[in-house]
C-alpha cells in the first residue's frame, strides 16, 4: 500500500476523484455531503450513471436512472441516495479494511411543491446566491404528505448497511445555539446525526482519545454509609436506585473520564467565507481522534495502538471502593463494584512488520470538502489529508483556511498539491435527464 501526501486537494466530480486513490489507502473518513432539497450551492451539473441499490437490507433494490445535475438537488429522495451509494461504494474501496466512516447529514421536510419559477428574492445576503433550493424540487413524491419529515438520514444509512457496510453508532449532534425557526406546530429543529459506519466487524477506534469528562467522583460522600438519606433517583451513580450494583458492575475512576456517550453537545461555529453549511472543527476532531492513530506502518499503513494500562481494586478495600461497595458472599466475598483506574502508558505498532518505525501517518478523506474543515482537523492533529471538491472556488477557500495560501502559513513542516481533472461524464450519456 502507498502512503498519500501530506495534504492533497482534488478539484472534480467525486466519483472522478476517488477514482484517483489505491484501494485501501485511507484510514479515516470523516465528511458531510450536501444535503438534500435544502440548498443551492451553485455547483455546475456532473453526470451520475444508472444505479440499482437495496433501501434495506431485505428488500427489493431500486434502480435510479442516469441523471445529470447538482447532488442535493435530486427529484426524489430515492435518487439522492443511490447518488451516495454510489460515491461510497468507491470510499469503501479506498478505505482500509481496519477503517471508519463518520457521516454527518441532516434531514429535510417534503413541502407542498406549488411549482413555477423559484423566488429570486431569496438570496442570501451579500453573495447574490440562492439560499435555499426550488420549492418544486422538494414537491409530492414517493408518497409523502406535505410537511412530512423526509427522513433522508436514516434512509442513508440503511441503504449503507446494505451494501455491506457495518453501522454502528447513531450519534446525535446537538446545538445548543441552534438558529430559529418560524414554526409553531412542531419543535425547532435543533440536532443532526453522525453515522459511525465500519468496513470490517474489528476496526480500529481509539476510545481513550475521544473520552469525556465523568459526572460525579468515586469520593463523594453522598454515597458512603454514614450519608444522611436522601432521595437518588435522579443522580447518576444511584447505589440506592434501580441501578442496583451487580457482579461485573465496574466503576472507573472518575478522574481518567468516561467514554464518549452518543449525545454530542457543539455549538455551530460563524465562518465568514463564501460558504455556508461549515460543520465545527471541534466535531471533525473527535472523530479524527477516534478513528486515527499519531502514527502509522511506512509498509503498510497500520495505525499503532494505545497501550493502556488499568488498576484493578477486587477486593474492594481500595479507591473507597470498601465504603460504597456491596459483598457477594455467593462468589468467593468479591464485592459488586470493581473500580478500574486507566492510564496511557505509550503506544505499540498495529502489525509485525520489521521496519514499522511509526514514521507514516493515518490519512483522513472528505469527498466533500468544502471549506477544508476536516482537513484543517486532521492537520491540527499531526494527520494527513486527502480533500475532494467540486468547486475551485471552495478549493482555494480551503487552501486560504488551512494556511496554504495567504499571508502566512499556519503549519510549516506540511506540504499540499493541487489539481484538477476534467469530470469523466462530461458528454451526457444516452438516457440523462438535465436539471432545468
Amino acid at each position: 500500500m502507498r502512503i498519500l501526501g501530506t495534504h492533497r486537494f482534488i478539484v472534480g466530480h467525486v466519483l472522478d476523484a476517488l477514482k484517483l486513490l489505491p484501494e485501501e489507502s485511507v484510514h479515516c473518513v470523516v465528511t458531510s455531503p450536501p444535503y438534500w432539497g435544502l440548498r443551492d450551492y451553485g455547483l455546475p451539473p456532473v453526470y451520475w450513471p444508472e444505479v440499482e441499490y437495496s433501501p434495506m437490507s431485505g428488500l427489493p433494490p431500486i434502480r435510479v436512472p442516469a441523471w445529470e445535475g447538482q447532488l442535493g438537488l435530486e427529484p426524489t429522495p430515492e435518487m439522492y441516495v443511490g447518488h451516495l451509494v454510489l460515491v461510497f461504494r468507491e470510499v469503501r474501496r479506498v478505505l482500509r479494511w481496519d477503517g471508519t466512516l463518520w457521516l454527518v447529514i441532516g434531514d429535510s421536510y417534503a413541502n407542498p411543491g406549488k411549482g413555477g419559477p423559484w423566488d429570486e428574492g431569496r438570496m442570501q445576503k451579500g453573495t447574490g446566491r440562492i439560499l435555499y433550493a426550488r420549492q418544486a424540487n422538494r414537491g409530492s413524491f414517493s408518497e409523502l404528505k406535505p410537511k412530512d419529515l423526509v427522513g433522508v438520514p436514516w434512509r442513508v444509512a440503511f441503504a449503507l448497511q446494505a451494501e455491506g457496510w457495518f453501522l454502528r453508532s447513531d450519534i446525535v449532534w446537538v446545538k445548543p445555539n441552534c438558529l430559529p425557526e418560524s414554526v409553531e406546530d412542531r419543535p425547532t429543529k435543533a440536532h443532526e446525526y453522525i453515522f459511525l459506519l465500519a468496513k470490517s466487524p474489528r476496526y480500529f477506534y481509539d476510545a481513550e482519545a475521544v473520552k469525556e469528562p465523568a459526572v460525579t467522583h468515586l469520593y463523594d460522600k453522598r454515597y458512603l454509609p454514614e450519608a444522611l438519606p436522601r432521595e437518588r433517583s435522579n443522580e447518576p451513580w444511584n447505589l440506592n436506585g434501580p441501578l442496583k450494583p451487580h457482579r461485573g458492575f465496574k466503576v472507573l475512576d472518575t478522574t481518567c473520564g468516561r467514554n464518549r456517550r452518543s449525545v454530542w453537545a457543539i455549538n455551530t461555529e460563524p465562518f465568514p467565507g463564501a460558504h455556508f453549511a461549515v460543520f465545527p472543527k471541534a466535531l471533525a476532531e473527535i472523530c479524527i481522534l477516534a478513528g486515527t492513530s499519531p502514527a502509522a506502518c511506512p509498509a503498510y499503513g497500520a495505525p499503532w495502538e494505545r497501550v493502556v494500562e488499568r488498576e484493578h481494586a477486587p477486593r474492594g478495600d481500595r479507591f473507597g471502593c470498601r465504603e460504597i461497595g456491596r459483598f457477594d458472599h455467593g462468589q468467593q466475598g468479591r464485592p459488586y463494584l470493581e473500580v478500574v483506574a486507566s492510564r496511557t502508558v505509550g503506544w505499540r505498532p498495529g502489525c509485525r512488520c520489521p521496519d514499522n518505525d511509526g514514521s507514516a501517518r493515518c490519512v483522513v478523506l472528505d469527498p466533500f470538502g468544502g471549506a477544508g474543515t476536516t482537513t484543517l482537523a486532521a492537520m491540527a492533529l499531526g494527520r494527513d489529508s486527502v480533500y475532494i471538491d467540486l468547486k475551485r472556488e471552495y478549493a482555494e477557500l480551503a487552501l486560504e483556511r488551512c494556511g496554504f495560501k495567504g499571508s502566512g502559513r499556519l503549519f510549516d513542516s506540511h506540504d499540499w498539491s493541487l489539481e484538477e481533472i476534467p469530470p469523466a461524464g462530461a458528454v451526457q450519456s444516452p438516457g440523462a435527464v438535465a436539471i432545468p
